[in-house]
């Protein structure tokens, strides 16, 4: 890891955990979605996917509208990154990691479903969708935002995880 990785995911943990509250997740604005955008990219340094190869174009796909699709497009990028919204699961064929918002009109278990034994790391943020099988999701606590990581859903996926970044999860069944 460059120094300045490390100076940059210390930056985002001690901003969560030093008093900088953040909203409910209806009225935070924007403050949270970059912080959210901020750290899908540090999951990509800290995932490791496989059949994936550095030189390829990583791609996130947002099932349906989210405020954070402005947030990862508006956040510079040292690799190349192709961020799309999709309106239906059905148009999404293949990605790195799938973004799901709190208010998204698909069951989790359809996408799930969908997704089963891919390579493909979902992310969500509605209580409860950690529990259910998201591989991570955001979580308020304390007024702080959190992820969830579900280490068997993660493994099942193919999918491997740094213990570096496991550290910092709250770990789910």
């Amino acid at each position: 890891m460059t120094l300045t990785n490390y100076i940059f995911f210390w930056g985002v943990i001690i901003t969560m955990m030093v008093g900088n509250p953040i909203e409910a997740q209806e009225s935070a604005g924007g403050k949270e979605y970059a912080l959210k955008a901020a750290f899908l990219y540090r999951f990509i340094d800290y995932v490791n996917w496989k059949d994936y190869s550095k030189n390829q174009t990583f791609k996130i796909a947002i099932l349906e509208e989210s405020p954070i699709t402005a947030s990862l497009q508006g956040t510079p990028k040292t690799k190349k990154i192709e961020i799309k919204e999709y309106k239906n699961l059905d148009e999404i064929s293949f990605c790195n990691i799938l973004f799901v918002p709190y208010n998204s009109t698909i069951p989790i278990e359809t996408i799930l479903s969908k997704f089963s034994g891919k390579p493909v790391l979902i992310v969500t943020e509605r209580n409860g969708n950690g529990k259910k099988g998201a591989h991570m999701n955001f979580v308020i606590v304390d007024n702080k935002l959190k992820f969830e990581v579900n280490l068997k859903a993660i493994n099942k996926a193919g999918i491997g995880i740094s213990s570096f970044l496991l550290q910092h999860a709250i770990i789910v069944q």
